[in-house]
């Protein structure tokens, strides 16, 4: 969290960046075998699931990306930016928005987990994984991670590295909806366009695709939920045929 610090003009806030990391590693709460042979599902920030009925993965095991928990009590919620950290982890009286999103991410109940980076100043609410840097799969929650270029594979590479074996993909739509004019499930994120956000949308498609043979190989199945996804490297199916 920020610290308060007096100084002649009043006092403020200096962000987490500035002091000491003192989130825990998140070996001291789980473990490679956590979530051995389980199934469990991974939600993106797709605008495909605007309207999706979340009671019926209610008694899932679950991992949400990012904003996920304002919308759904997952399991985990993962992140690994820390633009993002600061907008959640810090009061904003003067944007409602903000406040409104600060409230919701202390009010969430489940394991918070970041990517460990070195310039990471996160507080003792958050857990960390180590962050692997050579393209790989990890099955070692010791070792850490690949996590990629965005938070929706490195929840993936998350729930692999916890042991579930049957994972499906729900919000992964990797396209913005134009229709609707919408690039996230949620309001999105400043200074974000369509087309800059299809851009990064592509982008994020890559690592999906350089390690979803290797991931297959490894008797993991990866089902993308979302049949009009533009990622096409894992099998899509209905969530009920998934859930089965």
């Amino acid at each position: 969290m920020g610290v308060l610090i007096n100084h002649s003009k009043g006092t403020k806030i200096v962000l987490s960046r500035n002091i000491k990391c003192l989130a825990k590693p998140i070996t001291e709460i789980l473990s490679s075998d956590s979530w051995e042979d389980k199934r469990c599902i991974l939600m993106g920030g797709g605008p495909s699931i605007v309207d999706f009925d979340f009671s019926l993965i209610e008694n899932e095991l679950t991992i949400g990306v990012n904003k996920s928990f304002i919308k759904f009590p997952t399991n985990i919620v993962y992140c690994m930016d820390m633009g993002f950290y600061d907008k959640v982890s810090h009061d904003h009286p003067k944007n409602s928005k903000l406040k409104k999103l600060h409230q919701q991410w202390l009010e969430y109940k489940g394991i918070k987990v970041f990517l460990h980076r070195p310039k990471f100043k996160l507080d003792d609410s958050v857990y960390f994984v180590e962050n692997i840097s050579n393209i790989r799969l990890s099955f070692n929650l010791e070792d850490g991670i690949f996590g990629g270029n965005n938070s929706g594979f490195g929840a993936l590479a998350l729930a692999i590295c916890l042991g579930a074996t049957k994972i499906g993909l729900l919000g992964y739509s990797m396209k913005v909806d134009i229709k609707h004019r919408k690039t996230h499930w949620h309001d999105g994120y400043s200074h974000q366009d369509f087309d800059s956000m299809q851009k990064k949308l592509n982008k994020f498609k890559k690592p999906f695709q350089e390690l979803a043979i290797t991931i297959a190989d490894a008797g993991i199945e990866v089902v993308n939920l979302n049949e009009n996804s533009a990622l096409d490297c894992f099998r899509k199916d209905s969530v009920t045929n998934f859930l089965r």
